[in-house]
């Protein structure tokens, strides 16, 4: 038992540490200045260098960039809650073989690769005029949310009982009152998973904001990143500045949100 936990440990802490060194690298970036780098890429620097950041700051205009990824992280994911959870609901409570159908073509979706529907999917932003606003991106990261969405909603109500629902309707509740009322707040540890895992894509997402957010007015963080690395020149430090100050609001998002992941998985994926 004790080599077990022993051999257990040893490899989470190796794991542990191959997923760290990224951000180490990134903090050792942001610190340093281009002399510093130069002279010892993973050293320590001897002091700290807070400079890159101010000057990340300014020359990207970050606060743009930051709003710019909320508006869409949040649009996003308010329509992939909203109608992942109609649909589950209505797909885990129908009886008819049209359901069935439904639920299948949600899930044909998440066999489609991303990479096979970019160039339809910008040719159709084009002549829709979508590229370049908020709404055209939006409606893309909604819909490839909602397949996965579906899933864990649906597999989460059929877990819960239909008595309770039931009894509601026998006291004269309607379909809706249900829902909103009864099953909704049941859907609290899906909802958070859902919630979690589609705004850490659409924040860190950098394709589909490069084909659809040309227009610098309308970038995110990670795209605005991406204009640090120039034809003939780039500046790392500055670059992984900015980065990290992208990461921050996702990590402390994640870290207030962790401790519903693992359970809203287990209980959206298993059951059904």
């Amino acid at each position: 038992m004790k080599i077990t936990r022993a051999l257990v440990l040893a490899v989470v802490s190796v794991a542990a540490v191959v997923f760290l060194f990224p951000l180490y690298v990134a903090l050792l970036m942001a610190l340093k200045t281009a002399k510093q780098t130069f002279d010892s890429f993973y050293a320590l620097p001897p002091s700290l260098n807070l400079s890159n950041f101010s000057h990340a700051w300014e020359t990207s205009d970050y606060p743009t960039a930051f709003l710019n990824s909320v508006i869409v992280t949040s649009l996003s994911v308010s329509i992939i809650l909203v109608v992942s959870a109609l649909s589950g609901y209505a797909i885990a409570r129908g009886n008819k073989p049209i359901y069935t159908f439904f639920f299948m073509l949600f899930l044909s979706g998440m066999m489609v690769p991303f990479q096979v529907t970019m160039l339809p999917l910008y040719q159709l932003g084009k002549t829709f005029d979508l590229l370049n606003n908020y709404w055209g991106i939006v409606v893309i990261y909604g819909g490839f949310g909602v397949q996965s969405g579906v899933l864990f909603f649906t597999g989460f109500v059929r877990g819960v009982s239909r008595e309770i629902e039931e009894a509601a309707r026998i006291d004269g509740c309607s379909t809706p009152g249900i829902f909103i009322r009864i099953i909704m707040p049941l859907l609290k540890p899906v909802t958070a998973t859902v919630l979690v895992l589609n705004a850490l894509y659409i924040w860190n997402d950098f394709l589909l904001p490069l084909l659809y957010l040309q227009e610098k007015a309308y970038r995110t963080i990670p795209l605005q990143q991406y204009f640090f690395f120039g034809q003939y020149s780039s500046d790392l430090n500055l670059a992984f500045a900015y980065a990290v100050m992208g990461l921050i609001p996702i990590i402390v998002f994640f870290l207030f949100m962790q401790r519903f992941i693992v359970k809203g998985i287990a209980a959206g994926a298993v059951k059904g």
